[in-house]
């Protein structure tokens, strides 16, 4: 059952903040796309050995979740770089056809995060409202993140759409969109198991396309 508890809550506090904290210094340091494999690859690695060393089944959930929904989310890159043309990667770098090779793995680690954050609010007021809260937070925190991303030299947006700083109104809107869904797909697999999870994270990737269109449509 993916229940959720204090100390697991800490740890993805703490992860988070290492993730900002990393964003931060290499954005300002400008430090390019390694920076971003190595936070991508090791902290999902910290994941992995976090659930394993205390058998937490919530964040092995969530891992498999994740990973599932990061390996769909490729299909949304590839439409955001060679269908619209707006998103650009450095290129100097190990790729999975359009996307960098630590790309799934950097969208796990934010869906884990992000996802427990739903199941916290969920058990506090319901995953109908906790839906709103983390739509509304997704869609502030993530735009933060591409901000970051931008003056690393991880990533950054043709200025060929609207934009809100270094990322474009349509992301902003997609961002939103895609947390507003974690509630409601993690609730819904609370009393099943692995397989379970990694169909859910399946359906989220499928998901991520979906509000891309719809995202670029209202804000593209």
């Amino acid at each position: 059952m993916i229940t959720t508890n204090k100390k697991l809550t800490w740890f993805i506090v703490i992860t988070q903040s290492v993730l900002m904290i990393w964003s931060i210094g290499s954005s300002i340091l400008e430090s390019g796309p390694l920076s971003a494999a190595i936070i991508s690859y090791g902290l999902f690695g910290v994941y992995i050995l976090y659930a394993f060393i205390t058998r937490d089944s919530t964040l092995s959930r969530l891992i498999l979740f994740g990973l599932a929904a990061g390996m769909m989310e490729l299909f949304t890159d590839h439409y955001l770089v060679d269908t619209i043309n707006s998103l650009v990667y450095p290129g100097k770098e190990a790729m999975i056809w359009s996307s960098p090779a630590y790309m799934p793995f950097a969208w796990a680690n934010v869906l884990i995060q992000l996802g427990y954050y739903g199941l916290l609010l969920s058990k506090w007021k319901g995953w109908p409202m906790a839906a709103i809260i983390l739509g509304l937070a997704g869609a502030m925190y993530i735009p933060l993140y591409e901000h970051l991303a931008k003056d690393a030299g991880w990533w950054w947006y043709h200025p060929n759409a609207p934009m809100i700083f270094n990322a474009p109104v349509y992301v902003i809107i997609c961002e939103g969109l895609i947390s507003l869904s974690l509630p409601l797909l993690l609730t819904r697999s609370s009393n099943k198991g692995a397989i379970s999870a990694t169909v859910l994270g399946i359906i989220c990737g499928l998901w991520i396309y979906l509000s891309a269109l719809i995202a670029y449509w209202i804000g593209g």
